[in-house]
């Protein structure tokens, strides 16, 4: 268990796991009501008075306008001929929009094209390989990542720069964990979650390299 002060007031944060502890220091983190003060503050403009509202632009009133066809609502236009198009195709207001055109994400892509996107995006060919394999990968890889943090990491080379700048691939000079044999591969060659996270197999290396490996 670590613990951490907020950086704001004299809360004690825990933290179970110590890359989280590391991290919440690094930021100076603040306890969740500090944090929720801060952005409340942000938004109702106390500390940015002149930060634009999050609503939707409304069109000013221009000379080009018409009435809606179901509720007579006023629409204003930029132009001549978004006037003449919108008469032509004899357009609704958006709230008659919402009811007249009962459309959804179903209507624009059918489920089946879905699921094999999803199979696709995970390294399937079809959806029925996917929905047999997949949970047990993702357990596979779920459980190298657990047993990879229990690992004594201390003992690797860099580990130094690790702690100092651990992060994600953009981070100027971010250090990350990384598997020699990636668990991609561990996973197709059968290997076990505990050979795969052994620290045998384990290297503190740039987010540069790695991304540059795993190509």
């Amino acid at each position: 268990m670590y613990e951490l002060k907020c950086s704001n007031c004299d809360t004690i944060k825990t933290y179970t796991n110590k890359r989280s502890w590391y991290n919440a220091k690094k930021r100076q983190s603040k306890c969740k009501p500090c944090q929720n003060n801060e952005a409340s503050e942000y938004w109702i403009g106390r500390k940015k008075p002149n930060y634009p509202k999050h609503r939707r632009r409304q069109s000013d009133k221009t000379e080009f306008f018409r009435s809606c066809p179901d509720c007579d609502k006023t629409l204003y236009y930029s132009g001549k001929y978004n006037l003449e198009l919108a008469i032509k195709r004899e357009t609704v207001c958006d709230s008659c929009a919402n009811y007249k055109y009962e459309k959804s994400w179903n209507d624009v892509i059918s489920q089946s094209a879905r699921k094999q996107m999803r199979a696709t995006k995970a390294g399937y060919e079809t959806w029925e390989e996917y929905k047999q394999n997949y949970p047990m990968k993702k357990a596979y890889i779920n459980k190298v990542h657990k047993l990879t943090r229990k690992q004594p990491l201390h003992l690797l080379e860099n580990y130094d720069k690790l702690e100092k700048n651990w992060g994600v691939n953009g981070t100027k000079g971010a250090y990350q964990i990384d598997h020699i044999k990636s668990i991609d591969k561990c996973w197709k060659d059968g290997t076990t979650a505990e050979q795969c996270s052994d620290l045998s197999n384990l290297q503190i290396i740039t987010w540069e390299d790695n991304l540059r490996k795993n190509r």
